[in-house]
């Protein structure tokens, strides 16, 4: 992510509601993309235009992953804070009895395509240009780093899958990060990868897509977020002091939000430090105006434990710990 990417104004903080009016609004979003990767060692299978993709394992032993997206950015405002998240899909086929189905966030973009498979559209079809397969992104240009896609290992949600039916996944506190990092980054925004259980056979799920014909079984993704005007705003105040919030949520993983809060224009660098004091990273270094601005700080890259995070706005700092845990 753009680690250094700030939003402003900042408007949420529920300690401080004596000088903030409060709004909790509701945003519902249908898939902007999604796919199926076939196992395949040549990757010449997909399935970006059919009306179904798949997760598990065939009775043939052969993976399917699902791979779905929407666009946050689009449809929520910049400077909200993400409440709750909840994936709704509809679960239309299978071969398995009840199976866990998790969502891990997928980091490297990847295309949706034409391909239409025929019949049920468990084989797939011929890829066509620009769309995921097993070892394509964006077929047959442009490769994943590992077979079968690049996303984080650890879950962002899960949840088990029975019989024909809708189900959800949310809200889990991974989820509401992952969105909230999509809609304060949106080019970090790849979606999730939907994984099921790989290490028996036949485990495989069908899921509806958003070409499916019955509009009502397409993928909906439903975000509560919150903003917020602040009183001293609407009299044309600007903040008097020089402060830093707590991040949130603490503890985290792998993302978590820093707000602060400027009095006047400054040049201003937010730094992680380890417990010991020494820097490991700046990932805010810029001048910013007198207001309330947000940043997030990605620590995927680290090990859990306590960490410090520094803010300098002059000649002054404060400093405070977070916590992330694994």
């Amino acid at each position: 992510m753009n680690a250094g990417k700030l939003l402003s104004p900042l408007f949420c903080v529920m300690v401080f509601l004596n000088n903030y009016s409060l709004a909790q609004l509701q945003a519902t979003i249908g898939a902007k993309k999604d796919n199926t990767l076939y196992e395949d060692t040549a990757g010449l299978f997909s399935n970006g235009a059919g009306e179904y993709f798949f997760v598990g394992k065939t009775n043939a032993e052969k993976l399917r992953r699902g791979l779905i997206a929407f666009d946050v950015a689009g449809n929520i405002p910049a400077s909200a804070i993400i409440d709750s998240v909840k994936l709704k899909l509809s679960m239309s086929q299978t071969i398995a009895d009840t199976q866990r189905i998790e969502l891990h966030r997928v980091l490297a973009d990847w295309g949706e395509g034409t391909s239409n498979a025929s019949g049920n559209e468990g084989a797939g079809a011929a890829a066509t240009p620009d769309e995921a397969t097993w070892i394509h992104r964006f077929f047959n240009t442009r490769l994943w780093t590992k077979a079968g896609g690049d996303f984080v290992t650890t879950a962002s949600a899960s949840r088990t899958v029975g019989s024909f039916g809708f189900y959800v996944w949310g809200s889990a506190p991974q989820m509401v990060a992952d969105v909230q990092m999509w809609l304060n980054n949106p080019a970090s925004n790849f979606g999730w990868l939907l994984l099921g259980n790989e290490n028996k056979f036949p485990t495989a799920k069908r899921f509806d897509s958003r070409e499916h014909s019955t509009p009502v079984n397409r993928p909906v993704l439903t975000v509560f977020y919150h903003t917020t005007t602040r009183v001293a705003d609407r009299k044309n105040n600007s903040p008097t002091t020089f402060s830093l919030a707590q991040n949130y949520p603490n503890p985290f993983n792998p993302s978590t939000t820093i707000r602060f809060e400027l009095p006047n224009t400054a040049h201003v660098t937010l730094q992680i430090l380890d417990l010991a004091g020494r820097e490991l990273e700046i990932f805010v270094n810029g001048k910013f105006s007198a207001g309330e601005h947000q940043a997030q700080w990605n620590a995927e890259k680290y090990a859990g434990g306590i960490y410090l995070y520094r803010l300098r706005f002059n000649y002054q700092s404060i400093t405070k710990k977070l916590i992330l845990v694994r």
